[in-house]
């Protein structure tokens, strides 16, 4: 019962902020909320539910806890943008996720490889047995996956909280990557611990790939829609003042060259 009550004010805790911004905030996409209400009640379930109340006996279902956490939660709450909600809602940005230390932290190749030592590390030492039957190392464990399956996502799919040279282009070549490095924590459990759970974890990972690269995707569409109004807009200023947006820059008068002179060198003054 106390784990219950624990769980639940997690998710109130998580959920209840998260609608009161959305609904104040005008214009907020109704399907980010649903993605974060479904992402609570996934937590809910993954810290509560079958998984928890099954792991002692059957250990398959603590890991199908721990990989959702990790996987569908974590990459549940980075699509519903919880930081960009919180930042257009007061109207200022959220400075700390900016800071050089977190971005070097959540840099997707660095926040994959943490997040596939994190899960390596829970089912290679005592962690995971001994969240199969103590509640509060159950709750640390399925919390640190969420957290950790958050970070190695926020990056690829937050455009406004990269660095401004982090295009498109290079997010779908570093989701890729991200891709590959998702995979060997399932891999490294089914050589070393259990094939069973190493094959969940590794199953877990595959289902997100394509959803992630969609939303790079359609982002990529809107960057180049941006890219493109931002040039008609600046070909529109030269040309209401008197330029001429068809003049090759070597002929403009600030790259306009010498003519080529078949009289010879002329000569220097002294």
């Amino acid at each position: 019962m106390p784990s219950v009550l624990v769980a639940s004010g997690l998710v109130l805790v998580l959920a209840v902020p998260y609608i009161w911004h959305a609904v104040r905030l005008r214009g907020w996409a109704r399907w980010r909320t649903a993605v974060h209400l479904v992402s609570c009640a996934v937590l809910w379930w993954c810290l509560v539910g079958t998984p928890a109340q099954c792991r002692l006996t059957e250990g398959s279902w603590g890991v199908v806890g721990v990989a959702l956490a990790d996987v569908f939660v974590g990459f549940g709450f980075v699509v519903a943008a919880p930081i960009r909600l919180l930042e257009e809602s007061r109207g200022r940005s959220v400075r700390w996720v900016r800071h050089p230390l977190v971005q070097l932290l959540s840099f997707p190749l660095v926040s994959a490889v943490l997040n596939g030592v994190l899960l390596v590390a829970a089912f290679t030492s005592s962690w995971f047995a001994r969240a199969r039957s103590d509640e509060l190392a159950w709750m640390t464990l399925v919390g640190a996956c969420t957290v950790g399956g958050f970070v190695a996502n926020l990056q690829i799919l937050s455009p406004d909280l990269v660095p401004a040279w982090m295009n498109p282009g290079l997010r779908m070549a570093l989701s890729l990557v991200d891709g590959l490095l998702d995979e060997l924590p399932g891999i490294v459990i089914m050589v070393s611990v259990n094939p069973v759970w190493g094959g969940i974890l590794w199953g877990a990972a595959q289902p997100v790939v394509l959803p992630m690269m969609g939303l790079i995707i359609v982002d990529w569409i809107r960057h180049d829609r941006l890219v493109a109004r931002e040039v008609d807009a600046e070909l529109d200023s030269v040309e209401a003042s008197g330029g001429s947006t068809s003049t090759p820059w070597w002929l403009t008068e600030t790259g306009r060259s010498e003519p080529a002179s078949d009289e010879g060198p002329r000569p220097v003054s002294p």
